[in-house]
Parts: C-alpha cells; structure tokens; sequence
C-alpha cells in the first residue's frame, strides 16, 4: 500500500508550466500568427489559470532509473496512466488508472483509484484486496497541496518566470508552443521540487547528489491555445544523470498531461459507499 501511495503522488505531482520575449515564430504551414510577445502570453496564461474552475487530464509517465550494483547494471521502469478531474475551490479530485512496475525480479501491475475533497478527506482504493481506505490526514494535506498547485498554474508559472527569457517560442495556427531547454545548475532545485515527494525529499536532505547531478536532452513542452489561454498539454522530458562516490545513477522521465473539459467538469463528491466502508489507515 505504501508503494502505491508513493507512485499516486509521484504521478500527482506532475506541475503545470509555462513561460518572456519576442512575438512567437511560426512553424511551417501557419497560416494565422498573433502578434503576442512572449510575455503578454505568460501573463494571460497565468491570469487564466487563476480563474479556472475545473479540468479534465489525461496522464502518462514513464520512468526508467538505471544504477549499477555488484558489478550488474540494474533496472527500474515504472508507468502509470491516469485520468484525473480537477476542481477548485472547493478544491476536489478523482483520479483512476493503473500502474506498473518492474524491478527485475519482481513486477507489479496496480489499479489506483483516489477521492479527495477538503470536506471529506483523502480515499485511494487498495487494488490488492478491493477495499477503500482513507488515508492519515498529514499524508490527505501534502498530498491535497500538491494537487492543488497542479489545478492552479499560477504557482508554478511564478517559478518558472526566472526562467522566462530561456523559452523558445513559436505559434502554429491553435496555439503558442513553448519550450524550455534544461540545462545549467540554475534548475537543478526546480527539478528536484517537481520530481515527486518521494524522489524530492530524497535529494534534498542529500545535498551531495544535488551537486553531483547533471541533465542530458532534458525539457519542458508547454502547448497554449490561442484563443482561450488554456494550457492544452504539457510534456516533461527529463534525463538526470547523478554520480557520488563513483556511483552513477540515471533517471529518464517522461510525464505528458492532456488536459481538456476547461470549467466542464461536474461537481465532484465522494460516493456515500465509499465513505461508509472506507477502513481507516
């Protein structure tokens, strides 16, 4: 059940971008441009995020963390799908999907299924016995806080505007494309913070792998419509290379989130059943 948890907030994690500059370049066969600089794009987005009420996404990760142990290359690869729908304010999710896992000798294929509302708390179902089980209040706060940030982008487009003025920034006829080349120490800590709980806490207390960690072809895409300012999709394309005392451990990481129903979705509540028979953990 911990691997569970621990794999529903990796996934749920996953945080909202975008990004300052010149009026967008168009790809080929664009035959409408807007005039908008990259600036007056990010503060629409972010203004419209403020204002968004509910959201539909559909999400993937893939993840491959290789390491060498007793002279054998070992491998990790997890992946997990998940629909999610988002509402703010009161904010509430419901997320369903699976997971999969392989560690060599062991693999795991989990069905996660969560309820969360401020009001009622945090329900994931147990995929190995089929039972609901509401989670400890600290585990239902972190994790409603990181949701949270996820459904509203403002935040993490405020931390993203550091970066600004390293997007490049193109337009085809639907939408403004942003992309962020990551490279440099500047955006080592940002990484880190949108890695995940697990992974992130991991490396912060362990100052020495964050020094000794380096990105290879790693970037964000950040797909804007035109009209609405809506972030339509995201992809999060992530190689982190680390090195302490001669052990060389990569991580490839590859997150998408599909988002659409932009203030369509329905009120989210937590069925009564779920509730009732919901054991406490």
């Amino acid at each position: 059940m911990k691997k569970q948890y621990l794999f529903a907030m990796s996934t749920l994690s996953i945080a909202l971008v975008a990004g300052c500059g010149d009026t967008a370049e168009p790809v080929e066969g664009t035959d409408s441009e807007a005039n908008l600089t990259l600036q007056q794009v990010y503060e629409n987005a972010m203004q419209r995020q403020q204002n968004l009420k509910s959201v539909h996404a559909e999400t993937t990760m893939d993840q491959v963390t290789s390491f060498v142990m007793e002279g054998q290359t070992m491998e990790i690869t997890s992946n997990s799908n998940l629909a999610m729908d988002i509402q703010q304010k009161p904010m509430a999710m419901y997320s369903k999907g699976t997971v999969k896992m392989d560690m060599g000798d062991e693999k795991m294929d989990m069905p996660i299924e969560m309820y969360m509302t401020e009001e009622d708390g945090f329900y994931m179902l147990n995929g190995d016995t089929n039972e609901w089980l509401k989670m400890p209040d600290e585990q239902y706060e972190q994790l409603i806080a990181q949701t949270g940030a996820q459904a509203d982008a403002s935040e993490q487009l405020e931390q993203l505007e550091q970066f600004i003025d390293d997007f490049s920034f193109e337009q085809d006829d639907e939408n403004y494309l942003l992309t962020l080349n990551i490279e440099g120490d500047e955006f080592k800590q940002f990484i880190v913070s949108q890695m995940g709980a697990s992974l992130g806490e991991s490396m912060e207390v362990n100052g020495e792998i964050l020094e000794n960690m380096t990105f290879e072809d790693s970037q964000y895409n950040i797909v804007v419509a035109k009209d609405t300012f809506d972030i339509k999709e995201m992809d999060m394309d992530l190689k982190i290379i680390t090195n302490v005392e001669g052990q060389e451990t990569t991580i490839e990481n590859d997150a998408n989130i599909v988002y659409s129903k932009f203030d369509e979705v329905k009120e989210i509540n937590i069925p009564n059943e779920v509730i009732n028979e919901a054991k406490t953990q």
